[in-house]
């Protein structure tokens, strides 16, 4: 594969099991520089300053420079992480993402947004900053787990519900879904759609914000349950991003629909298809709970002046950003996911 790039050597920030399971991938590039793999665990929680300290100090101990590339290879959380390393790394040097999962073909390794987490709380210290290329092969799609597939899934319906009502049309169609019902020109749309929003708005001033819709309280979701499986020592996610942004994206419908904006019928019809794929995810919200998610929606960086910025839908198919909600409204808007 030519990648016309001539790095003088090339680390590989790679997912412990992606390595095991493509152990030759990196090779079948063609590089002809010495290849430095370091390994990640995998999972939200290691997306840490703790983790980029690691892989920085791992970078100048071998001594890259801004003729060296960085290879991300992994899911979302490894092209969130290795970006933010690579783009910060003497202030930048090059990188290429190869997402292994759903949720990173169409979402994470595509538009330039490289962060980590801080002190539970998603997304707070990042960049933006494009890699030289993003290389999506659907053979990674057969290893996922159905969970894994859920969790891609759930920004797929998102781009239908923001942006192609025909691809809505299609998801709706599914009773359920598996590796193979995922289509190689659902994959490539969501790509191209995410790729046109980035090339009119790159640094996150208007446009873009569509893309946050169901993000404001699937983030809060996303943060609280992950707190909750440290506490209780899981060695494995409860929620992950996929399944929040989804319980996030019936949320925000609802917030829309309360606001005047989509009709209760457009509504009913974007919980009951979520919910057929997700219902079984989680349980009612305790007023405990509810506060907890609600005042994480308070610390989300898309707010301004103190109010809750969310992105709220018009229609299936059209979305529209910057509509700013009351703490009181997301609790009520997060208590109906309860009836």
């Amino acid at each position: 594969m030519d990648l016309e790039l001539t790095p003088n050597k090339i680390a590989v920030i790679a997912d412990q099991n992606v390595l095991q399971l493509f152990p030759y991938y990196i090779d079948s590039l063609g590089f002809d520089a010495p290849v430095f793999v370091f390994s990640v665990l995998p999972g939200e929680q290691n997306k840490s300053i703790e983790e980029a300290v690691y892989l920085w100090q791992n970078l100048l101990e071998n001594h890259f420079d801004k003729q060296s590339l960085v290879i991300n290879f992994g899911g979302g959380m490894v092209s969130d992480l290795g970006g933010f390393v690579a783009s910060t790394y003497q202030r930048g040097i090059p990188f290429i993402n190869i997402p292994t999962t759903l949720l990173g073909m169409i979402d994470a390794a595509v538009g330039g947004k490289n962060v980590i987490n801080l002190n539970g709380v998603k997304n707070m210290v990042g960049t933006i900053n494009l890699p030289e290329k993003v290389i999506i092969d659907t053979l990674f799609l057969k290893t996922l787990s159905p969970l894994q597939i859920l969790d891609g899934f759930g920004e797929m319906i998102k781009y239908a519900l923001i942006g192609n009502e025909n691809l809505w049309h299609e998801i709706n169609n599914l009773e359920n879904i598996k590796n193979q019902d995922i289509k190689k020109e659902w994959i490539d749309w969501c790509v191209s759609f995410k790729e046109k929003i980035v090339q009119e708005d790159l640094y996150d001033q208007g446009l873009r914000h569509i893309l946050n819709f169901g993000h404001t309280i699937g983030h809060a979701l996303e943060a609280y349950f992950m707190q909750k499986d440290r506490d209780e020592k899981k060695s494995f996610p409860t929620v992950s991003h996929g399944h929040a942004v989804a319980l996030g994206m019936v949320i925000e419908s609802y917030l829309s629909y309360r606001n005047g904006l989509l009709s209760q019928s457009a509504f009913e019809e974007i919980r009951a298809v979520i919910l057929r794929f997700y219902k079984n995810l989680i349980k009612d919200f305790s007023a405990s709970q509810i506060k907890t998610i609600v005042d994480l929606c308070v610390l989300d960086k898309k707010n301004c002046n103190g109010r809750i910025n969310i992105t709220m839908l018009e229609s299936i198919g059209h979305a529209t950003p910057n509509h700013f909600v009351s703490e009181e409204e997301c609790a009520e808007a997060i208590m109906q996911m309860n009836a």
